[in-house]
């Protein structure tokens, strides 16, 4: 993690390898193409969230066989104690200002397995993520009032990025009025 408490892109490639165990064992293979498939589908193709392989997370205790390779040549995997604690810790984390493909994908990863939460918890995320959409509007807000930055399509992108975060900072509402 960096100091802040936010991920480095190969935790945010973890997080996702171990909640797709959470609830159910798992073929290898599933796993690992499920990881891939939903990063690169957030993101696009990216060199640096190609992570860990499960293989390390194994070593590491996070995950364990649960049943060996049989006649496919897969075997099928469990989330170990220490893995879901890995997991919790991993939605706990915050989630840096600003656009990333990072943040595309903590993000994305935060609300696909929120449920693993515990109530407080998953308002807290959610207050915190409204929290960072609401900071991004009030720096880009301070943005619209430079006349010396208003040239070319300027103001029409930023009325267009402000429009985004309002409907996200509303998004979270909704959400917290749900949670």
């Amino acid at each position: 993690m960096y100091r802040d408490n936010s991920l480095i892109p190969k935790e945010a490639v973890r997080m996702a390898a171990l909640g797709a165990l959470v609830g159910q064992d798992r073929v290898y293979s599933d796993v690992a193409s499920d990881v891939r498939q939903f990063a690169a589908r957030i993101v696009g193709p990216s060199l640096d969230l190609l992570g860990t392989s499960i293989e390390v997370l194994k070593l590491e205790g996070l995950i364990e066989t649960a049943k060996p390779a049989g006649r496919s040549g897969d075997e099928v995997l469990r989330l170990t104690d220490s893995g879901r604690a890995a997991l919790l810790e991993y939605l706990s984390s915050t989630v840096r200002p600003g656009v990333s493909d990072l943040n595309k994908l903590v993000i994305a990863l935060k609300l696909r397995f929120i449920d693993i939460l515990g109530p407080e918890q998953r308002r807290d995320q959610l207050e915190n993520l409204r929290s960072m959409y609401e900071g991004e509007r009030a720096r880009l807000q301070d943005l619209v009032t430079y006349d010396n930055w208003s040239a070319g399509l300027m103001p029409d992108w930023l009325t267009f990025e402000l429009g985004l975060l309002d409907q996200r900072i509303t998004w979270c509402g909704k959400q917290l009025d749900r949670h």
